[in-house]
């Protein structure tokens, strides 16, 4: 059965033909060329699409094509162990029909893995964006209502993530510290965006106890805090934890369940504003019932407070995807995913759904193509926010293994 679907999907791509040794490359690493002691990999994507809704709201609904592009490169250096990269990208967008979004946003970013002795690691991810949010998205922005502006706002954020652990990779036990600052600076419509500086700060100790060959236990402690900037928004400041504990189980190669479950507070530095406090997990499943086919299970519940106010938002969200390798070359995923919300200091509850499918085919060890369709929708006790929206992309990845690996803003179309 698997080798008449094989020969199915290489009858429907006959007309791109290869040599054997390319096709066993397809699935290599990426295509570096060397620079003294350093190796460098470019990065590029195009991309044309049509979206029949790109402010993400009913009531303002807009069509457009809309062009893209990636460029860049990394620049990598490795000294036994210990590996160092250097990374510029640039994501290019010419909306046909709405000229007023259309951008270019840059990225540079730096990464290390340092192995100092066998027991001591650390990684550093360094980045500094400038960039822009589409007008009218506002859930992935953690606002309560979309953006109504002549112009889309326009923002730096400087990143910095370190991660050390203690202890030998082999080892029963492992200690880990976890260190992230995001910082956002917002750069136009400053009468709505002031009260949006901020600076995001998380650490989060953990301690992991492997009990068994295929099982391992774990203890984490997630400390958020954010702090605005604009004096009247200070009362918005606020703190977050999450007490977890969990493990996970590899059942075998193909079969892994992961699990992180406990309780959560969350206070405003204000005490007129309401808090929460609630039960949180994460949970995973991934299994491979055949070494070209993949399933990935998650569900999650957790809280977040609405940027520049005192709403807490309380959300559920589960997501399905399968993947299948039809042949070396022709892969394929469907993805659905779910999230159901409830805003808590304005009684408003949101279910945003969101399901796709990509195909994509891999020309050389260095180009790929693809196509995918994505399908969102928002519908809400108050329709003001309720959306829908349909996007299919043609796409062509140089250089497609770079572009999974690099750590950009922007995740790699292919």
């Amino acid at each position: 059965m698997r080798m008449r679907l094989r020969k199915i999907a290489w009858g429907l791509l006959v007309f791109c033909s290869s040599s054997g040794a390319e096709e066993l490359d397809i699935k290599k690493d990426p295509v570096i060329f060397p620079a003294g002691p350093f190796e460098f990999a470019p990065i590029f994507e195009a991309a044309e699409s049509y979206n029949d809704n790109i402010f993400q709201n009913n009531r303002s609904k807009r069509d457009s094509l809309l062009t893209q592009f990636h460029a860049g490169g990394q620049l990598a250096l490795e000294r036994q162990l210990n590996r160092y990269a250097l990374t510029y990208t640039l994501q290019s967008s010419q909306y046909h029909n709405s000229p007023d979004d259309d951008y270019i946003d840059h990225f540079v970013g730096g990464t290390s893995h340092i192995e100092f002795t066998s027991r001591n690691r650390l990684d550093v991810n360094l980045g500094y964006l400038d960039s822009h949010y589409q007008r009218g998205v506002f859930l992935s922005r953690d606002l309560l209502l979309p953006t109504q502006r002549a112009e889309p706002d326009q923002y730096h954020l400087h990143t910095a993530n370190a991660t050390y652990r203690y202890g030998r990779v082999e080892a029963k036990g492992n200690l880990e510290l976890q260190f992230n600052v995001d910082d956002y600076t917002f750069q136009n419509n400053r009468e709505f965006t002031a009260r949006q500086d901020r600076t995001q700060f998380v650490a989060t100790p953990g301690f992991y106890f492997r009990i068994a060959p295929k099982t391992t236990l774990q203890v984490q402690v997630e400390n958020q805090l954010i702090k605005y900037r604009q004096i009247e928004a200070s009362s918005f400041d606020f703190t977050k934890q999450r007490f977890l504990f969990g493990g996970t189980w590899r059942h075998s190669a193909n079969t892994r369940l992961s699990a992180r479950i406990g309780y959560l507070r969350q206070e405003f530095d204000s005490p007129k504003y309401k808090g929460v406090d609630d039960v949180t997990w994460d949970l995973s499943g991934n299994w491979a019932p055949l070494s070209y086919s993949r399933f990935i299970l998650s569900n999650a519940r957790d809280v977040t407070a609405s940027v520049g106010n005192n709403n807490v938002r309380k959300s559920d969200r589960y997501r399905l995807s399968w993947t299948h390798d039809w042949t070396p070359r022709v892969t394929t995923q469907l993805f659905g995913a779910r999230e159901n919300s409830e805003n808590i200091s304005i009684n408003r509850k949101d279910n945003y759904t969101a399901f796709g499918i990509d195909l994509n085919y891999g020309l050389r060890r260095w180009l790929g193509i693809g196509i995918n369709y994505t399908y969102r929708s928002l519908k809400s006790n108050q329709s003001v926010v309720d959306f829908d929206q349909n996007a299919i992309m043609f796409y062509i990845t140089g250089n497609p293994r770079i572009s999974d690996d690099a750590k950009t803003p922007w995740a790699s179309w292919y």
